[in-house]
């Protein structure tokens, strides 16, 4: 082969790769001619962001769009542009759905952001920003999402303890400088106070201050606030255990029952954990079992 000939085919290969869109880039370009096909058929004039999102908010809030760290309650309902339902919460249930604001990335984030607590907006989101190349359900690869969102509620971490001082039945609550709010509930004045030292077991039951939808221990779909409950022990004074959870168990002496909200400063912090998000005021019922 000449050099000539193999020149031409290298020209030839060069030329070609460049007439070649990127895959990605056509389903981009797709879901933006689909998102204005659907606006223009319905002569509907949305408002588009830098992402690609098309939106439109009806808003008679005056409060402030959330910050991180904030939790944000909503009521949504999702589906394909052609009509075919994907999901939804439940209001006749009372399922909604919260998320903690700047946390972590889901389909909801970019649209919260450009709301208030009252506000109900529709979302017209690009594969990019909603499930990509992934398929499930009725949901095909490089889907447009539209997403019905009514923000109940947006709380500060600060306002959550409160809420969840109301949730959980508190009453005339301690509250300590380390910002633990802790009631005992059960007294046994004949128990034994606990030692530094000591190994100290107890029973507990861990929850947020909202429901989520999760698997139980018999593989059923629940929608529960609770993330954890049984029986641990640990070395009293050691710091093995969060913060407030060991300063609320050692409020309470042996046959002893008691309640507490941490801050999430004293409980999993800004990062949190694999079932609980950074930012998290926790709610603890705690029995103290033994101490020895």
């Amino acid at each position: 082969m000449s050099k000539y000939l193999v020149l031409f085919f290298a020209l030839a290969l060069a030329i070609s790769g460049c007439s070649v869109e990127n895959p990605v880039e056509q389903e981009v370009a797709k879901n933006n001619a689909d998102i204005q096909n659907y606006l223009k058929q319905r002569n509907l004039t949305y408002q588009r962001t830098a992402d690609g999102m098309y939106y439109s908010i009806t808003s008679t809030a005056t409060t402030s769009t959330p910050s991180v760290a904030d939790l944000v309650t909503l009521h949504y309902k999702l589906s394909l542009l052609d009509g075919t339902f994907v999901d939804s919460t439940s209001k006749v249930a009372s399922q909604s759905k919260s998320i903690v604001f700047g946390v972590s990335q889901s389909l909801f984030t970019l649209p919260v952001s450009f709301m208030k607590a009252g506000d109900k907006g529709t979302f017209l989101l690009p594969s990019s920003l909603a499930f990509g190349a992934n398929t499930f359900g009725n949901v095909p690869a490089y889907a447009v999402i539209k997403a019905e969102v009514e923000v109940v509620s947006i709380q500060s971490p600060a306002d959550q303890i409160t809420s969840m001082q109301t949730l959980y039945g508190f009453s005339a609550p301690e509250k300590t400088t380390s910002g633990l709010v802790f009631q005992k509930t059960l007294e046994n004045p004949a128990g034994a106070a606990i030692l530094t030292g000591q190994l100290v077991k107890v029973n507990y039951t861990g929850r947020l201050g909202y429901g989520y939808i999760q698997t139980d221990a018999t593989n059923k779909v629940v929608y529960d606030s609770k993330f954890g409950s049984g029986t641990l022990t640990f070395t009293a004074g050691a710091g093995q255990l969060i913060a407030g959870f060991e300063e609320a168990a050692l409020k309470l002496k042996v046959g002893e029952k008691g309640k507490a909200i941490l801050p999430y400063t004293i409980a999993y912090g800004v990062s949190g954990n694999s079932t609980i998000p950074g930012y998290s005021p926790l709610y603890f019922e705690i029995e103290v079992v033994s101490a020895q």
